[in-house]
């Protein structure tokens, strides 16, 4: 058997080199896959005597090197009867072995400091001189796979030279704060192709240049379901305090649903919306107590709710997007992107997911 798989391996190659020489994988299947010698690639190698070749990427059609399909998701057959309907469920099945079996009672102005491990997903942006090695940090992420974070769009207007990712920080002012951070670059950043330069589809996707190390202290969030609705969120990140000055360690506050008439009531929608308040992809969260708000150095991030199924895992309900006016005003929300409406757009650019 072992001999024939070689024969095939070899008429593969030379199929491929002389007529299909153009099949090439583009940055292996939009990092889905690793670039690998095909003997050393089991899923395919494997499968050659039922697999068309015509269907098989290569990095090198001329050196036999194929895009070999990342083995992430191993699903545990003791969660067999759980509805993972979506391939984002699937990877958030696998993540919750890193999950802690203990964690604090889930639930940033006016917010409290967050306690080390308590938020892995959490991701800081920033730009870092290339000269210098300064680096300003001004956008929170969330980790949502070993090689993606996302976040808002409006970050990459506030500075076109956002190009580092930290995961795993707590207390970016030291190192003494028991982290284990993981630094990364910027391999490609993917805005939403509805995203025009406007307040609305605030979100975008950032590859990193190299997979995340997953542990106690950097593990992704999960994707919420398409049909969720929630009330109830905690808000992350490192943005400025009632000092006025962002907050170099982690902070953390609970802010409540406000509904749609409740946000249209509470603002003057047509000075920041152009096209109104939009329910359907947008969420406003607030406080009706004076002092609790996300604010500026806050985009991008999270707003968290806890998996109702895998103990100690959060779910990403929604993203920082902008507020209205003095950050911490009683009654006066945040607009939020929800997330569950861009599942598709997610699992298509992270995992290279079709939507049916």
């Amino acid at each position: 058997m072992h001999i024939i798989l070689n024969i095939l391996c070899t008429i593969v190659f030379t199929l491929l080199s002389v007529k299909c020489g153009q099949i090439v994988a583009v940055d292996c299947n939009n990092a889905m896959g690793e670039c690998k010698e095909l003997q050393h690639c089991p899923s395919l190698y494997n499968q050659l005597g039922s697999t068309d070749i015509k269907s098989i990427k290569f990095c090198d059609g001329i050196k036999g090197i194929v895009c070999c399909p990342r083995t992430e998701f191993v699903i545990d057959s003791r969660f067999g009867d759980i509805d993972t309907t979506t391939y984002a469920e699937k990877a958030c099945l696998e993540y919750k072995k890193f999950a802690p079996t203990y964690c604090p009672q889930a639930l940033i102005y006016g917010g409290e400091k967050a306690k080390p491990k308590e938020f892995p997903s959490i991701a800081l942006l920033g730009s870092k001189d290339d000269n210098s090695g300064e680096i300003d940090w001004y956008c929170a992420g969330t980790l949502i796979s070993r090689r993606f974070v996302v976040t808002a769009a409006h970050c990459f207007r506030i500075s076109s030279t956002l190009n580092i990712v930290r995961l795993g920080e707590l207390d970016y002012s030291t190192t003494n704060d028991s982290t284990e951070t993981q630094d990364f670059g910027v391999r490609h950043a993917v805005a939403h192709p509805s995203y025009n330069l406007d307040r609305y589809h605030d979100i975008a996707l950032i590859e990193l240049d190299h997979d995340a190390i997953l542990n106690e202290y950097v593990i992704p969030a999960c994707l919420p379901p398409k049909n969720g609705e929630y009330k109830d969120f905690t808000a992350v990140g490192w943005g400025k305090t009632e000092k006025g000055v962002s907050s170099p360690h982690l902070l953390k506050v609970d802010l409540s649903l406000f509904t749609g008439d409740e946000c249209v009531k509470s603002v003057a929608v047509q000075d920041y919306l152009e096209s109104g308040f939009k329910p359907r992809t947008q969420i406003c969260a607030g406080s009706h107590k004076s002092g609790f708000d996300t604010c500026s150095g806050d985009s991008g991030g999270p707003l968290y709710v806890s998996h109702p199924t895998y103990h100690c895992m959060l779910q990403l309900a929604a993203i920082t997007s902008f507020g209205y006016v003095q950050c911490g005003t009683a009654g006066i929300p945040s607009v939020n992107t929800k997330v569950n409406l861009y599942l598709d757009w997610i699992e298509n650019v992270v995992w290279n997911v079709s939507p049916f």
